[in-house]
């Protein structure tokens, strides 16, 4: 008795130490280099951890992991370093006087300028061999960042993948993100993306969230969901599912937030909080107490909360 012990739980062990590393294919169209940030510490820790990585983006890496491959987008389009013209906030003319109806244009320009670059890339990333050929292979999971375009889900359907699908995000999720994994966006107490509300709105705040929600959910389906699904169609000579239901053969999906410091908000098991996993647990995030003391400018209270939120926020690793 003791004899079949023994040589089952040697067994149990020389499985358990039998590990075979993943292939993952990592899909990333979007041009800002910021949302990179977020994701490519993960991306390299999981190759360094002995998975096969693919990795299609704008921003390749300079030395890579000895399993890592990337799908370089560079050319396709130019990269957006998060810098602006300041004019577009200045001259306004008498605009600049009205702050509602400021804010109401600002955030129908960015949703253009989003909505455009979606639409753009996916034109011209459907025609590049390199992630053609990519996508033609077999993988066991599929890492995708869900942002401005579904141009990804229309590509991976035509090739057949069947790997499931992990979203990431790189900030609070957009309009079009919640329902696909049977999360609540109650417009009551869930803020759209790009506003400036909190988790804490009075009524009339409320009624302008909700026009947010119906607003970009309605012009995403229509000037993004509708002209990539056309787009591809016309390059691939066939029909596709319907874009909006696309959408939700996500898994999971990993969101850079975190409760500390974007508000309570109801989740779902397949929605999971990951905000600071770009974080490097090596660096001081947190100034001195010095610095802090020759900041006069600065109100002790603000201080002290964003203390107190920065070390949270390294907390969510």
């Amino acid at each position: 008795m003791r004899a079949v012990i023994v040589i089952k739980c040697l067994t149990i062990f020389l499985i358990s130490n039998h590990v075979q590393g993943a292939r993952i294919l990592g899909l990333f169209p979007y041009t800002g280099k910021s949302h990179h940030m977020v994701f490519e510490p993960l991306l390299r820790k999981l190759a360094e951890k002995g998975h096969q990585v693919t990795v299609a983006s704008f921003f390749p890496l300079k030395n890579p992991p000895a399993n890592y491959v990337d799908i370089s987008f560079e050319g396709v389009a130019d990269v957006r370093l998060d810098n602006f013209d300041l004019d577009l906030y200045e001259n306004l003319g008498v605009i600049n006087y009205v702050p509602k109806i400021r804010n109401i244009l600002m955030m129908l320009g960015e949703f253009k300028d989003l909505s455009a670059i979606g639409v753009n890339l996916c034109s011209k990333l459907i025609n590049l061999p390199s992630l053609n050929e990519a996508l033609k292979k077999e993988y066991d999971v599929v890492l995708m960042e869900n942002f401005n375009s579904d141009c990804m889900f229309g590509l991976l359907h035509v090739y057949r993948n069947k790997a499931p699908i992990i979203g990431l995000s790189s900030c609070n999720l957009m309009p079009w993100s919640a329902e696909r994994l049977g999360a609540s966006d109650n417009p009551s107490y869930v803020p759209v993306a790009g506003t400036r509300f909190t988790t804490t709105m009075t009524f009339l705040q409320r009624m302008e969230n909700t026009f947010w929600r119906i607003f970009t959910k309605l012009a995403f389906r229509y000037s993004v969901q509708n002209e990539e699904q056309a787009l591809i169609e016309k390059k691939f000579g066939r029909q596709i599912p319907d874009f909006a239901n696309m959408g939700r053969n996500i898994s999971m999906m990993f969101v850079n937030t975190y409760h500390a410091l974007h508000g309570v908000t109801p989740l779902v098991p397949g929605l999971v909080e990951v905000g600071g996993m770009h974080l490097n647990e090596t660096k001081q995030d947190i100034p001195p107490v010095s610095f802090i003391k020759k900041s006069h400018s600065i109100n002790k209270l603000s201080t002290l909360a964003s203390i107190i939120a920065l070390f949270n926020f390294g907390l969510a690793d």
